[in-house]
């Protein structure tokens, strides 16, 4: 009895999560297109597909556990409604039980979420990042006031760079060796570009590890092979990074002194985001069991609120993060633990 009553609430839960789940891709799609028919390929209908498609997957980690939540509340509060639900505990069944296979679905999109973010996202990206390449108008990262390029065997640094007249503050740039550490490192106040790969440096500092010297030069032309359109290009962003490449890349910064505290926020979101579909799944449940009256209007509006709330609560506590207010790791879990908690309390007041 017990595999039957799973496999039929899987069946339902998962016909309405794709109903959900269709609907939010369609308004995602139009909603995109209409935003961005001029970002790429002055306007031509095939490189606009493609940019908005190629966006796609870094939003579906973001809408599936919307959908999640929709899909759980709705299929509990039509078991509510007609009655189903009553006749389940009257066998001596209870909500915890009965809510096995709801719970066993949201793990599995929570795989599924993390695979196409680990997967599917950077490979989009890399399409994103040549349709916008092409339209010039790749944005930079921005860490901060701070943004940063590794050139071959050298990371530079540059803080509050505008990319309309080429001038920026506090340039760093840091030469390596084989073993990756630290041969010479360049510091200036300002910078600017001047064409053809040419930056002038002002207020100098050079510093040279290897034969422990040091200058100061007012003004330093300098080639850094890379143009100011370059800098927009070769910015990664750690949003939509494979898991273990942005590991590598947080312990190369940090050996070299750079803020990486928005990476560490960001690895940790890479954990923690998917798993917010088991979270809101555990919401669900009982509020879907609760429904007064059987008011389809109650469902809907308490998913809206439920799901406007979180990721409210979800990016305050990553701008706190960010900004170095809060740990990264405390930034990026302690919305899914306050919401998990949330869950619990539900859970223990439901009727058994």
């Amino acid at each position: 009895m017990f595999k039957r009553l799973d496999v039929y609430a899987f069946k339902r839960v998962l016909k309405y999560f794709l109903l959900v789940f269709s609907v939010l891709i369609i308004l995602f799609l139009i909603i995109d297109f209409v935003g961005r028919v001029d970002q790429a390929g002055g306007g031509h209908l095939k490189d606009v597909l493609l940019l908005v498609l190629s966006r796609l997957p870094i939003y579906t980690v973001r809408m599936l556990p919307v959908a999640v939540l929709v899909s759980v509340m709705v299929t509990v509060a039509d078991f509510s409604s007609t009655s189903e639900l009553l006749v389940i505990k009257s066998l001596g069944i209870s909500l915890y039980r009965f809510s096995l296979p709801f719970i066993v679905f949201s793990f599995i999109v929570s795989v599924f979420a993390f695979s196409v973010e680990e997967v599917v996202v950077p490979a989009a990206a890399k399409v994103e990042k040549q349709l916008l390449i092409s339209s010039g108008k790749r944005k930079p990262l921005i860490i901060g006031a701070q943004i940063w390029s590794k050139l071959d065997d050298k990371f530079i640094s540059i803080e509050k760079l505008n990319f309309a007249d080429g001038e920026g503050k506090h340039f760093s740039m840091i030469k390596l060796n084989s073993d990756f550490k630290p041969v010479v490192r360049t510091d200036a106040l300002g910078i600017k570009y001047l064409g053809n790969n040419e930056w002038m440096l002002k207020d100098v500092y050079v510093r040279d590890f290897s034969k422990n010297l040091f200058h100061y030069f007012e003004e330093l032309k300098v080639n850094l092979k890379i143009s100011l359109k370059g800098l927009k290009v070769y910015s990664a962003d750690p949003e939509k990074m494979e898991l273990f490449s942005l590991i590598r890349m947080i312990k190369h910064l940090k050996a070299l002194g750079y803020n990486i505290t928005t990476y560490e926020v960001e690895l940790y979101n890479k954990i923690a985001l998917p798993l917010v579909s088991i979270v809101v799944a555990l919401i669900g449940i009982p509020l879907g069991a609760f429904n007064p009256r059987n008011q389809k209007g109650y469902t809907a509006a308490v998913a809206i609120g439920i799901t406007v709330l979180m990721w409210i609560t979800i990016s305050f506590f990553n701008s706190l993060g960010k900004s170095g207010v809060l740990p990264p790791l405390y930034a990026s879990f302690a919305p899914e633990a306050i919401f998990f908690s949330l869950g619990l309390i539900l859970f223990s007041r439901s009727h058994t």
